[in-house]
């Protein structure tokens, strides 16, 4: 029973450190989305949705999310990449890791990764990097069939990664209009310095993550695995769609597709903020089917209101680097529903611990008084009995005292 009880209040205090932890985590997400989504700082206008998808990374490692099939093209009017293709903006979906075969039609990009969460990691300078493709490929080899001579990033996984040729036709009209590593950059470093409380470097976010995961890891009953790593992983799963930007400007030019901004828009503007609700512990698990309605929702429903940011790197004049594609203003409600949340459970754990903690010393109050006692009894100075022919210091003092008054 007490062995019971005591293991009980120590896991009650680990849960509670971990969840201190997440409610600050948490707070420091809503200064920031308060500071991102004041309405002055965006415009609101129309984009048509042309592509969109969902992205999937390890967040520990910002790795690509393992345990998914191959991608492959999908045949909507408005092509929409489920979850388990990993496709990140414009529609460029996983299809092989090094030295197997790559099934694409299409352009083949050979690298670590395309997405980490926050970013996109492939500069222009990576070019060589890729290949035309028109059937299975050998994942590793340049055009002529032939292993790459350089390795784009040694000691780390490569994969292939395919764009097919539909999103080739899509992006055709647009040129290199597409900015999205400079935009995804721009907006991440606009959100992290929206607000003055922040967390202090990115060192601190992945420690936080490691004790929610080892919090997540010690309560929660075992889940099965459809990867091979042993260790609890944390997915995080980013909505993206590909739109232009439908501004009245661009009414009635002559080559008006052309000439329209072309843009990687987010629920909230921001590639890092959708991973703070959508995430789970493996494949197919936690917030991977809300993130993919999302995405259906917007394939679903091309033509809808977008806001365009006008403040910060993200919002200079005559550039689209930040669209959101929900009102701003939402993000901020679900970081609030977030923080009460963690708030309720933080004291009623609190609560729980203390009841416990009090519990244990009820349970412990008899042995140790006992125990003090038997203290007390061994610690006690010990008094030698006097001789019988002495008497005690106030006997003497009693006789000496009637000897006076005589």
């Amino acid at each position: 029973m007490i062995q019971y009880a005591i293991c009980c209040t120590c896991c009650c205090v680990t849960l509670n450190i971990g969840l201190g932890f997440a409610l600050w985590a948490s707070g420091v997400f809503l200064s920031k989305a308060k500071a991102w989504e004041v309405h002055t700082a965006w415009r609101q206008t129309e984009c048509k949705v042309l592509v969109a998808g969902v992205s999937c990374v390890d967040d520990e490692s910002r790795s690509t999310c393992g345990g998914y099939k191959a991608g492959q093209m999908p045949t909507q009017d408005v092509p929409v990449f489920l979850t388990e293709q990993i496709a990140v903006c414009p529609g460029t979906y996983w299809c092989s890791k090094e030295g197997e075969e790559c099934n694409c039609t299409g352009e083949i990009t050979f690298s670590a990764e395309l997405f980490d969460g926050y970013v996109y990691t492939v500069p222009a300078v990576e070019q060589s990097y890729k290949v035309q493709s028109k059937g299975t490929w050998k994942c590793g080899t340049n055009q002529a069939g032939q292993p790459y001579k350089v390795d784009p990033a040694p000691w780390r996984v490569k994969h292939c990664w395919c764009t097919p040729e539909g999103i080739q036709e899509v992006m055709q009209p647009f040129g290199n209009n597409l900015h999205k590593k400079e935009c995804s950059e721009a907006a991440n470093f606009d959100f992290e310095e929206a607000s003055e409380r922040r967390l202090a470097t990115a060192k601190a976010r992945r420690l936080f993550q490691r004790v929610r995961e080892r919090i997540v890891a010690a309560t929660a009953a075992p889940q099965r695995q459809l990867h091979d790593s042993r260790r609890r992983r944390t997915y995080r799963y980013t909505p993206w769609a590909l739109v232009t930007v439908e501004d009245g400007d661009w009414v009635g030019d002559t080559d008006e597709t052309a000439t329209k901004p072309i843009v990687c828009a987010y629920e909230y503007g921001v590639p890092q903020a959708s991973g703070q609700f959508y995430h789970g512990d493996g494949p197919y698990s936690g917030g991977v089917w809300d993130a993919e309605n999302v995405a259906k929702n917007w394939g679903n429903d091309s033509r809808r209101a977008c806001w365009v940011r006008t403040r910060g790197q993200a919002g200079q004049p005559d550039e689209y680097c930040s669209v959101a594609l929900v009102v701003p203003g939402t993000m901020t409600e679900k970081a609030e529903d977030l923080v009460k949340v963690f708030t309720i459970a933080f004291w009623t754990c609190l609560g729980i611990t203390l009841l416990l903690i009090v519990s244990l010393a009820t349970l412990f109050r008899e042995p140790l008084m006992t125990l003090f006692s038997e203290l007390q009894k061994l610690g006690a100075p010990r008094i030698a009995p006097l001789p019988s022919n002495m008497t005690a210091p106030s006997e003497q003092q009693n006789l000496m005292s009637n000897e006076v008054s005589r």
